[in-house]
């Protein structure tokens, strides 16, 4: 079904794009809704499910998050060599700085991706509140006591992210629109198949899968008999 579902999705968006040309050249991301039929427990942070085709481009602009200082962290990523990552704000900062809803939506707009120390990540739906659950901009976490923190990163940026044990319902990020079929088509199978391997009962466990974009129609791709 996602040989059909993936091209169908793709043509029904270059459609509402010719309908309204403002639209035309926009990226849209493309989702899996997962839903269960026996809820897990929470997940206190996200699971991470690798993709062979980066939800991300090269020049995406990265904002890091973290427990540290400022100068300390960014001492860290100088150790490392790390270069990816533009900007870094400490906890104390985003606390002192960010206190309003329209400057954390205004933070939310200045960067591509956010990730976060995953030692604070508890503390972040607290602090950054709905501007960046809104936007679908909440921080990644990664682990920076982790050796290779650039692989560690790169994991993080080459990955999808789905969290469980806040309802029967579901979505991670499998792709956008700017990419190809077959990259779209290799990343549902991935983010699928990963999630199948992550969930209690695996696929005795999954009710439905359907894709779609944040306005598009949703096209089933898994229906459980």
């Amino acid at each position: 079904k996602v040989e059909i579902a993936v091209p169908s999705l793709l043509s029904h968006i270059k459609q509402k794009q010719s309908e309204k040309p403002s639209l035309m050249g926009d990226q849209q991301a493309i989702w899996v809704l997962v839903a269960l039929k026996k809820i897990p427990a929470p997940d206190k942070k996200p699971k991470r499910i690798p993709l062979s085709s980066s939800l991300h481009s090269e020049d995406s602009e990265v904002c890091l998050i973290t427990k540290l200082e400022g100068s300390k962290a960014k001492e860290l990523l100088k150790s490392k060599d790390i270069t990816s990552v533009k900007k870094v704000i400490s906890l104390t900062k985003l606390r002192k700085n960010y206190r309003s809803f329209e400057s954390k939506r205004q933070l939310s707009s200045l960067y591509d991706i956010f990730l976060c120390d995953d030692a604070i990540y508890h503390l972040l739906p607290r602090v950054l509140g709905k501007a960046f659950f809104a936007k679908k901009k909440f921080p990644l976490p990664v682990n920076l006591k982790k050796t290779n923190l650039q692989g560690e990163i790169n994991k993080a940026l080459q990955s999808t992210y789905i969290s469980l044990g806040h309802g029967s319902c579901s979505a991670m990020k499998v792709g956008h629109t700017g990419q190809e079929k077959k990259e779209v088509i290799s990343n549902i199978v991935e983010a699928v198949s990963g999630l199948a391997k992550i969930i209690p009962r695996g696929w005795n466990n999954i009710q439905s899968l359907n894709i779609k974009t944040s306005n598009s129609i949703s096209l089933p791709i898994y229906n459980s008999l």
